[in-house]
């Protein structure tokens, strides 16, 4: 129940001692380290780097006269390290709005988030043109998990690419979702979107060519001109 994925990024002594900690709540580090067989020094220096890292943190404990000891927990940052299954909720819900209201409803509940998308995506993309704008859609993509790239070619367009789908498997089942994504892109960035490939089709990635609208492609070609005077 309380696992660690195999592929987390604190490698194997430091998910085990998150991993306990999970299940112990607290714990000194004499005690994960008989727990794990290892050494306390070595114990130690997982736990300094956790808490640098904002995964773990400590409160002293004093006990009579005796030194005192810090005691670990996690903090909530911890929780990212533990595995999600939330698509599980999501592809209930849509089942029941299908069940309920059809197709139409359906349709609107994801038209609605794909709205909610633009409008908390939006202010970050104000006021930046074209090539700083994809650039920075590419970065709060990564940031959500997407494992996004914008590459600009030498015609001015750009190709994003998209190497992990965060809900594989909802858009496995409901195509509306890669739709309304292609959509929330066109809108975001003021310009023409095609998709190429989709992860959920079988590609290696989700890629995107993303054309340079034509005023854009004119101010360009003045400031080249003026540049040449």
């Amino acid at each position: 129940m309380f696992s660690v994925p195999t592929n987390n990024p604190l490698g194997r002594s430091r998910g085990e001692i998150v991993r306990l900690l999970r299940k112990r709540e607290s714990a000194r580090a004499d005690e994960l380290a008989r727990a794990l067989g290892l050494s306390k020094q070595c114990v130690r220096k997982h736990l300094d780097a956790l808490e640098r890292d904002g995964y773990v943190c400590h409160a002293i404990e004093r006990n009579g006269r005796g030194r005192p000891v810090h005691r670990y927990r996690l903090t909530t940052q911890a929780n990212e390290l533990f595995p999600k299954r939330y698509e599980l909720l999501s592809q209930a819900l849509l089942e029941q709005v299908e069940a309920l209201w059809g197709t139409d409803g359906l349709n609107a509940v994801f038209c609605r988030c794909a709205e909610e998308v633009i409008r908390r995506l939006r202010p970050q993309l104000e006021g930046l043109g074209f090539d700083a704008r994809v650039r920075k859609l590419a970065q709060l993509l990564d940031g959500l998990g997407y494992e996004a790239r914008a590459e600009k070619q030498p015609d001015g367009s750009y190709v994003l690419t998209e190497w992990n789908c965060p809900v594989t498997e909802v858009a496995r089942e409901y195509r509306q979702l890669c739709d309304r994504e292609l959509i929330v892109y066109r809108e975001l960035l003021g310009a023409e979107v095609f998709r190429e490939t989709r992860i959920v089709a079988g590609g290696a990635s989700c890629l995107y060519r993303v054309l340079r609208p034509r005023t854009e492609k004119r101010r360009a070609k003045r400031k080249r001109a003026h540049t040449t005077i």
